[in-house]
């Protein structure tokens, strides 16, 4: 008790100043983010001031998720671990050639086999999936690039195929068109990988079977609900976009998660820690930073992971194709009003309308006049029958008759 009584006298300045400043944070969250400005005269005025303010609002609750999406991201990243961000067999030592990631350090492998797939693996799964985390970090390692087709949760683009390739709905599956292997089951895919274009030995930290899998679904847990239901609206695009990451990258992450979402196919290029390919981004580039992408479809080439999430919804988001398709909707009511107007003055104005012969049986106008003829004659036709009928009564039906034709 005395210690802390001697150091609260020690730092009583500095507590009064942190709790000063904790009540003025406090103050101005609460007038900045509360529906009426807090009844500051600060945060009084006109409208426009106060639509500015909405709009400043939304602009810091807009930073402020990023901030968050990016923490939440980076744990995930420590409680997972190193696998997926170095390749198998990494090395660093110090270098000033040009050859290197970092200034004066060299990231390289030496056991990783040069055996290289000639075209590229196919790899069908969803983001928030701890057994696809498990192919993907593989692949990390064994720096193979792979087309991803994303199968969230109600996504209807690539569910369907894999039910037509495998018989069934369940993730992640491999497709190798260079040695047309298939299998669902990530132990089996990543035993395969190894054994085909690694060393045969599967690293231990993709082989501890329960812990591996509760340390993958902890990365699931920091993200909840992420890259997990599709929000796809719209046709997918004509050529796949091309990812340059790697599986561990917390920023690379959410990219992956929107792009899942959206239900995007994309090239993974694998650029982990020790990867051959970073000289090849530089060079293309001028800088070695994931994520980078490449869509071919518009041209657009982008780094900066916030820029490229802005980028895929503006462009493939949910949004875009109502827009899109409320435009064509009301075209099309448009052009149908239209032409209900024109046939409607057709029909109700047919003297200055061209006349419609069919097959010599005069104007189409005139058909009607010639229906009301007949439709009287039959009717005509049945009073005669009942007369007729009413005849073989006797005289009193004929009064009777009579009668009411008076």
């Amino acid at each position: 008790r005395a210690e802390g009584e001697a150091w609260l006298a020690a730092n009583d300045g500095t507590m009064r100043g942190v709790v000063a400043g904790l009540c003025v944070l406090s103050a101005c969250g609460v007038a900045a983010f509360s529906p009426t400005g807090g009844g500051l005269p600060l945060f009084q005025g006109s409208r426009a001031n106060t639509r500015a303010l909405s709009a400043l609002r939304m602009e810091k609750k807009s930073d402020l998720e990023k901030v968050l999406d990016l923490a939440s991201s980076s744990l995930a990243t420590l409680a997972r671990g190193p696998p997926g961000g170095f390749v198998s067999g990494y090395s660093v030592e110090l270098d000033n050639g040009p050859k290197v990631r970092v200034n004066g350090v060299r990231e390289y492998s030496e056991s990783l086999p040069s055996i290289r797939p000639a075209k590229p693996l196919e790899l069908y799964e969803f983001e928030s999936c701890p057994f696809c985390r498990k192919v993907r970090e593989a692949l990390s390692m064994l720096d193979i690039d792979v087309i991803v087709y994303p199968c969230p949760s109600e996504g209807d683009r690539y569910r369907p195929k894999v039910m037509e390739m495998g018989g069934k709905t369940q993730f992640p599956y491999l497709v190798d068109p260079n040695t047309s292997f298939q299998a669902f089951e990530s132990d089996a895919i990543v035993r395969y990988l190894f054994q085909t274009y690694g060393d045969g030995i599967v690293p231990l930290e993709l082989s501890l079977g329960p812990i591996t899998t509760l340390s993958c679904g902890a990365v699931s847990a920091l993200r909840p609900g992420k890259g997990r239901k599709s929000r796809a609206s719209g046709p997918a695009p004509e050529q796949v976009l091309e990812l340059w990451g790697y599986e561990s990258a917390p920023p690379v992450r959410l990219v992956r998660e929107t792009l899942c979402e959206l239900e995007l196919p994309y090239k993974s290029v694998t650029v982990a820690r020790g990867s051959f390919k970073f000289q090849q981004l530089k060079e293309r580039e001028g800088k070695c930073q994931v994520p980078y992408l490449s869509d071919p479809n518009t041209g657009v080439k982008m780094f900066e992971s916030a820029d490229i999430c802005e980028y895929l919804e503006e462009t493939y988001g949910s949004k875009t194709w109502s827009s899109s398709s409320s435009k064509t909707t009301s075209s099309t009511s448009t052009s149908t009003t239209s032409t209900t107007s024109t046939s409607d003055s057709v029909v109700l104005d047919p003297l200055h309308a061209p006349p419609i012969v069919v097959e010599d049986s005069g104007p189409a106008w005139e058909e009607p006049a010639q229906e009301e003829e007949e439709t009287v004659a039959v009717v005509e036709a049945e009073i005669v029958s009942e007369d007729s009928d009413e005849n073989e009564g006797g005289d009193d039906s004929k009064d009777s008759k009579k009668d009411t034709k008076a």
